[in-house]
């Protein structure tokens, strides 16, 4: 892994945007965690996070692809855009999945000093809040509609014998 913070901002930027836990966040917000996050280029195989092991970092995902992987299953792949980490941004628990780089990446980083200091920009903590909510909302109705697609329901002929 290579750190670079030099021409972060306009890419990063868009990238940022793209993350729904700074949905409500503005352009101006954005740009100055942009600012203050750590670029990186990661190598195509390299480890970036193992689950099991502690970690405070949220990454957002410039350029490339990496894999996810739950007791070495395959659970996602990753695009430029998109992002993991973020709940181990906000609590020290142990990773959840491993993630390996699948081509050479380029990412951000928002480590615990720079997400406490973004805390400190005017509004973002009110932003980030209402990102989450939102987040946790759409979760919900995911889970919801999963939920109603499972069960046949009263009027099926399994209605009655389904769990609930």
């Amino acid at each position: 892994m290579s750190g670079d913070n030099e021409g972060a901002e306009p890419a990063a930027l868009e990238r940022l945007q793209g993350v729904p836990w700074f949905a409500a966040c503005t352009e101006e917000q954005l740009l100055e965690m942009a600012r203050i996050a750590e670029r990186l280029r990661i190598q195509a195989g390299e480890v970036i996070l193992r689950e099991g092991r502690l970690g405070r970092e949220l990454f957002v995902i410039l350029e490339g692809t990496a894999t996810v992987t739950r007791e070495g299953h395959v659970v996602n792949i990753l695009h430029a855009g998109d992002y993991f980490g973020e709940l181990a941004a906000i609590e020290a628990v142990p990773r959840s999945a491993t993630v390996h780089a699948t081509t050479d990446l380029d990412v951000l980083i928002v480590g615990p000093r720079e997400f406490e200091s973004m805390m400190e920009v005017p509004g973002f903590r009110n932003a980030l809040l209402s990102g989450m909510s939102r987040r946790i909302r759409e979760a919900d109705d995911r889970l919801a509609a999963y939920d109603d697609e499972g069960d046949p329901g009263p009027g099926s002929p399994d209605g009655d014998a389904a769990p609930h």
